[in-house]
Protein backbone atom coordinates (compact mmCIF):
# COMPACT_ATOMS: atom_id res chain seq x y z
CA UNK A 1 0.00 0.00 0.00
CA UNK A 2 1.38 3.40 -1.00
CA UNK A 3 1.34 6.50 1.20
CA UNK A 4 -1.26 8.00 -1.18
CA UNK A 5 -3.54 4.95 -1.13
CA UNK A 6 -6.39 6.84 0.56
CA UNK A 7 -6.94 9.27 -2.35
CA UNK A 8 -7.68 8.84 -6.05
CA UNK A 9 -5.26 10.79 -8.19
CA UNK A 10 -4.67 10.94 -11.94
CA UNK A 11 -1.31 9.87 -13.40
CA UNK A 12 1.41 12.53 -13.26
CA UNK A 13 -0.43 14.71 -10.74
CA UNK A 14 1.95 17.65 -10.43
CA UNK A 15 1.21 18.35 -6.76
CA UNK A 16 1.94 14.74 -5.81
CA UNK A 17 5.16 14.85 -7.84
CA UNK A 18 6.29 18.05 -6.11
CA UNK A 19 5.39 16.78 -2.63
CA UNK A 20 7.24 13.50 -3.24
CA UNK A 21 10.28 15.35 -4.62
CA UNK A 22 10.26 17.61 -1.58
CA UNK A 23 10.22 14.51 0.63
CA UNK A 24 13.29 13.12 -1.15
CA UNK A 25 15.14 16.37 -0.50
CA UNK A 26 14.65 15.92 3.26
CA UNK A 27 16.98 12.93 3.48
CA UNK A 28 16.55 10.28 6.16
CA UNK A 29 13.37 10.63 8.22
CA UNK A 30 12.89 9.30 11.72
CA UNK A 31 10.55 6.45 12.59
CA UNK A 32 8.29 8.88 14.44
CA UNK A 33 8.00 11.16 11.40
CA UNK A 34 7.12 8.12 9.28
CA UNK A 35 4.41 7.27 11.80
CA UNK A 36 2.95 10.76 11.43
CA UNK A 37 2.88 10.22 7.66
CA UNK A 38 1.11 6.92 8.33
CA UNK A 39 -1.61 8.79 10.23
CA UNK A 40 -2.20 10.95 7.14
CA UNK A 41 -2.29 7.87 4.89
CA UNK A 42 -4.99 6.37 7.11
CA UNK A 43 -7.19 9.45 7.20
CA UNK A 44 -10.72 9.18 5.75
CA UNK A 45 -13.07 12.14 5.51
CA UNK A 46 -16.11 9.87 5.92
CA UNK A 47 -14.98 8.60 9.34
CA UNK A 48 -17.26 9.62 12.20
CA UNK A 49 -14.20 11.04 14.02
CA UNK A 50 -13.02 12.99 10.97
CA UNK A 51 -12.62 16.32 12.77
CA UNK A 52 -10.82 14.82 15.76
CA UNK A 53 -8.48 12.94 13.44
CA UNK A 54 -7.51 16.16 11.65
CA UNK A 55 -6.75 17.81 15.00
CA UNK A 56 -4.68 14.79 16.08
CA UNK A 57 -2.69 14.81 12.84
CA UNK A 58 -1.99 18.54 13.06
CA UNK A 59 -0.82 18.14 16.68
CA UNK A 60 1.40 15.23 15.60
CA UNK A 61 2.94 17.33 12.83
CA UNK A 62 3.76 20.11 15.30
CA UNK A 63 5.42 17.59 17.65
CA UNK A 64 6.97 15.57 14.78
CA UNK A 65 5.77 12.44 16.50
CA UNK A 66 2.36 10.76 16.59
CA UNK A 67 0.11 11.83 19.44
CA UNK A 68 -1.71 8.52 18.96
CA UNK A 69 -0.36 5.09 17.98
CA UNK A 70 -1.26 4.60 14.29
CA UNK A 71 -1.24 0.83 14.79
CA UNK A 72 -3.97 1.11 17.44
CA UNK A 73 -6.39 3.09 15.28
CA UNK A 74 -9.42 0.92 14.65
CA UNK A 75 -8.36 -1.66 17.23
CA UNK A 76 -12.00 -2.15 18.19
CA UNK A 77 -13.22 -2.58 14.59
CA UNK A 78 -15.02 -5.74 13.47
CA UNK A 79 -12.03 -6.55 11.26
CA UNK A 80 -9.98 -7.39 14.33
CA UNK A 81 -12.11 -10.30 15.41
CA UNK A 82 -15.15 -11.07 17.48
CA UNK A 83 -13.61 -9.94 20.74
CA UNK A 84 -12.30 -6.56 19.50
CA UNK A 85 -15.64 -4.79 20.03
CA UNK A 86 -14.85 -4.64 23.77
CA UNK A 87 -12.13 -2.06 22.97
CA UNK A 88 -14.56 0.18 21.08
CA UNK A 89 -15.99 2.88 23.34
CA UNK A 90 -18.28 4.27 20.62
CA UNK A 91 -20.51 1.18 20.60
CA UNK A 92 -20.35 0.96 16.81
CA UNK A 93 -18.58 -2.38 16.69
CA UNK A 94 -21.08 -3.88 19.13
CA UNK A 95 -23.93 -2.60 16.95
CA UNK A 96 -22.14 -3.83 13.83
CA UNK A 97 -21.85 -7.36 15.18
CA UNK A 98 -25.52 -7.35 16.12
CA UNK A 99 -26.45 -6.44 12.54
CA UNK A 100 -24.08 -9.12 11.22
CA UNK A 101 -25.74 -11.72 13.43
CA UNK A 102 -29.23 -10.57 12.44
CA UNK A 103 -28.23 -10.85 8.77
CA UNK A 104 -26.79 -14.32 9.35
CA UNK A 105 -30.05 -15.30 11.05
CA UNK A 106 -31.99 -14.10 7.98
CA UNK A 107 -29.73 -16.25 5.82
CA UNK A 108 -30.52 -19.22 8.01
CA UNK A 109 -26.92 -19.58 9.14
CA UNK A 110 -26.45 -21.10 12.54
CA UNK A 111 -25.40 -18.54 15.14
CA UNK A 112 -22.01 -19.20 16.67
CA UNK A 113 -21.35 -19.24 20.39
CA UNK A 114 -18.41 -16.85 20.35
CA UNK A 115 -17.08 -13.62 21.86
CA UNK A 116 -19.15 -11.28 19.68
CA UNK A 117 -22.13 -9.51 21.28
CA UNK A 118 -25.36 -11.44 21.64
CA UNK A 119 -27.84 -10.94 18.85
CA UNK A 120 -30.12 -7.95 19.36
CA UNK A 121 -33.61 -9.47 19.40
CA UNK A 122 -35.15 -6.10 18.52
CA UNK A 123 -33.05 -5.88 15.33
CA UNK A 124 -33.97 -9.31 13.95
CA UNK A 125 -37.63 -8.57 13.05
CA UNK A 126 -36.65 -5.27 11.42
CA UNK A 127 -34.03 -7.00 9.28
CA UNK A 128 -36.58 -9.63 8.26
CA UNK A 129 -39.10 -6.93 7.35
CA UNK A 130 -36.59 -4.89 5.35
CA UNK A 131 -35.17 -7.84 3.41
CA UNK A 132 -38.36 -9.81 2.85
CA UNK A 133 -38.27 -13.22 1.21
CA UNK A 134 -34.94 -14.84 0.44
CA UNK A 135 -33.74 -15.41 -3.11
CA UNK A 136 -30.29 -16.21 -4.55
CA UNK A 137 -29.35 -12.62 -5.46
CA UNK A 138 -30.46 -11.20 -2.13
CA UNK A 139 -28.54 -13.90 -0.31
CA UNK A 140 -25.39 -13.15 -2.34
CA UNK A 141 -25.62 -9.43 -1.58
CA UNK A 142 -26.17 -10.06 2.13
CA UNK A 143 -23.18 -12.41 2.27
CA UNK A 144 -21.18 -9.74 0.42
CA UNK A 145 -22.35 -7.16 2.97
CA UNK A 146 -21.30 -9.36 5.89
CA UNK A 147 -17.89 -9.87 4.26
CA UNK A 148 -17.52 -6.10 3.80
CA UNK A 149 -18.51 -5.25 7.37
CA UNK A 150 -16.11 -7.83 8.82
CA UNK A 151 -13.32 -7.18 6.30
CA UNK A 152 -13.36 -10.78 5.05
CA UNK A 153 -11.61 -9.85 1.81
CA UNK A 154 -11.42 -13.37 0.40
CA UNK A 155 -15.19 -13.80 0.54
CA UNK A 156 -15.66 -10.17 -0.49
CA UNK A 157 -13.78 -10.71 -3.76
CA UNK A 158 -15.45 -14.04 -4.48
CA UNK A 159 -19.00 -12.72 -4.00
CA UNK A 160 -18.83 -9.73 -6.37
CA UNK A 161 -20.68 -10.11 -9.68
CA UNK A 162 -21.62 -6.60 -10.96
CA UNK A 163 -24.06 -7.11 -13.85
CA UNK A 164 -27.77 -6.29 -13.41
CA UNK A 165 -27.43 -5.31 -9.75
CA UNK A 166 -24.10 -3.54 -10.09
CA UNK A 167 -25.31 -0.24 -8.58
CA UNK A 168 -26.71 -1.98 -5.52
CA UNK A 169 -23.56 -4.09 -5.21
CA UNK A 170 -21.45 -0.91 -5.35
CA UNK A 171 -23.39 0.45 -2.38
CA UNK A 172 -22.89 -2.78 -0.43
CA UNK A 173 -19.17 -2.43 -1.05
CA UNK A 174 -19.18 1.06 0.51
CA UNK A 175 -20.51 0.00 3.91
CA UNK A 176 -18.56 0.23 7.16
CA UNK A 177 -19.38 0.76 10.83
CA UNK A 178 -16.94 3.69 11.10
CA UNK A 179 -18.87 5.79 8.56
CA UNK A 180 -20.46 8.96 9.93
CA UNK A 181 -23.96 7.86 8.78
CA UNK A 182 -23.88 4.39 10.40
CA UNK A 183 -26.27 2.72 11.15
CA UNK A 184 -28.91 4.78 9.29
CA UNK A 185 -27.26 4.24 5.89
CA UNK A 186 -26.97 0.49 6.55
CA UNK A 187 -30.67 0.27 7.39
CA UNK A 188 -31.57 2.14 4.19
CA UNK A 189 -29.33 -0.21 2.22
CA UNK A 190 -31.08 -3.26 3.70
CA UNK A 191 -34.39 -1.81 2.55
CA UNK A 192 -32.85 -1.31 -0.89
CA UNK A 193 -31.73 -4.93 -1.01
CA UNK A 194 -35.25 -5.93 0.03
CA UNK A 195 -36.64 -4.28 -3.13
CA UNK A 196 -33.46 -4.91 -5.17
CA UNK A 197 -33.19 -1.20 -5.93
CA UNK A 198 -30.16 1.02 -5.16
CA UNK A 199 -30.55 3.66 -2.45
CA UNK A 200 -31.08 7.24 -3.57
CA UNK A 201 -28.78 9.96 -2.19
CA UNK A 202 -26.46 7.20 -1.02
CA UNK A 203 -23.94 7.80 1.76
CA UNK A 204 -21.09 5.30 2.04
CA UNK A 205 -17.32 5.07 2.32
CA UNK A 206 -15.73 8.06 0.59
CA UNK A 207 -18.82 10.27 0.91
CA UNK A 208 -19.14 13.56 2.76
CA UNK A 209 -21.93 15.97 3.63
CA UNK A 210 -22.09 19.78 3.53
CA UNK A 211 -20.97 20.16 7.13
CA UNK A 212 -17.89 17.99 6.57
CA UNK A 213 -16.94 19.76 3.33
CA UNK A 214 -17.28 23.18 4.99
CA UNK A 215 -15.03 22.10 7.85
CA UNK A 216 -12.46 20.48 5.55
CA UNK A 217 -12.40 23.50 3.23
CA UNK A 218 -11.57 25.76 6.18
CA UNK A 219 -8.86 23.38 7.39
CA UNK A 220 -7.38 23.20 3.89
CA UNK A 221 -7.11 27.00 3.79
CA UNK A 222 -5.47 27.06 7.23
CA UNK A 223 -2.97 24.42 6.18
CA UNK A 224 -2.07 26.40 3.06
CA UNK A 225 -1.38 29.42 5.25
CA UNK A 226 0.84 27.34 7.54
CA UNK A 227 2.77 25.86 4.61
CA UNK A 228 3.36 29.32 3.14
CA UNK A 229 4.45 30.74 6.49
CA UNK A 230 6.94 27.91 7.04
CA UNK A 231 8.34 28.45 3.56
CA UNK A 232 8.87 32.17 4.13
CA UNK A 233 10.27 32.02 7.66
CA UNK A 234 12.25 28.79 7.96
CA UNK A 235 13.82 27.93 4.64
CA UNK A 236 16.86 26.05 5.98
CA UNK A 237 15.60 24.44 9.22
CA UNK A 238 15.12 20.71 8.55
CA UNK A 239 12.43 20.22 11.21
CA UNK A 240 10.39 23.05 9.77
CA UNK A 241 10.87 21.62 6.27
CA UNK A 242 9.55 18.28 7.52
CA UNK A 243 6.53 20.03 9.03
CA UNK A 244 5.98 21.82 5.74
CA UNK A 245 6.08 18.51 3.87
CA UNK A 246 3.67 16.83 6.31
CA UNK A 247 1.24 19.76 6.20
CA UNK A 248 1.35 19.54 2.39
CA UNK A 249 0.60 15.79 2.54
CA UNK A 250 -2.40 16.45 4.77
CA UNK A 251 -3.60 19.38 2.65
CA UNK A 252 -3.39 17.31 -0.56
CA UNK A 253 -5.27 14.45 1.12
CA UNK A 254 -8.08 16.74 2.27
CA UNK A 255 -8.23 18.43 -1.13
CA UNK A 256 -8.68 15.18 -3.04
CA UNK A 257 -11.08 13.55 -0.59
CA UNK A 258 -13.66 16.36 -0.84
CA UNK A 259 -12.89 17.50 -4.39
CA UNK A 260 -11.43 20.97 -3.77
CA UNK A 261 -9.93 22.81 -6.75
CA UNK A 262 -7.55 25.25 -5.01
CA UNK A 263 -3.84 24.53 -5.23
CA UNK A 264 -1.60 23.38 -2.37
CA UNK A 265 0.75 26.34 -1.86
CA UNK A 266 4.34 26.68 -0.70
CA UNK A 267 5.86 23.65 -2.46
CA UNK A 268 8.38 25.45 -4.66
Amino acid sequence: MTVWANIEIPPNDQEIIRIDEFEKSLGTLSREVRQVRQLISGFEVCHFKCQQHILNIKASIQQLKPCTDPNQIGAGHLRNGKNAWKKDKSGRSRSGWQYVKALAEWLGDRAENDNSPEIDKATVPWVRKWLGERDPEKERLIRLLIARLTWDWESYEALQREGEYGDLEFQVCRMDVCHYAFPAHLERLLQGIGTMEPVEEFEGCGSFNTEIKTYVTKEFSTLNDQIQSLKENNRSDKKEKIRRWLFACLAKTLKEQVGLTSAVYGLD
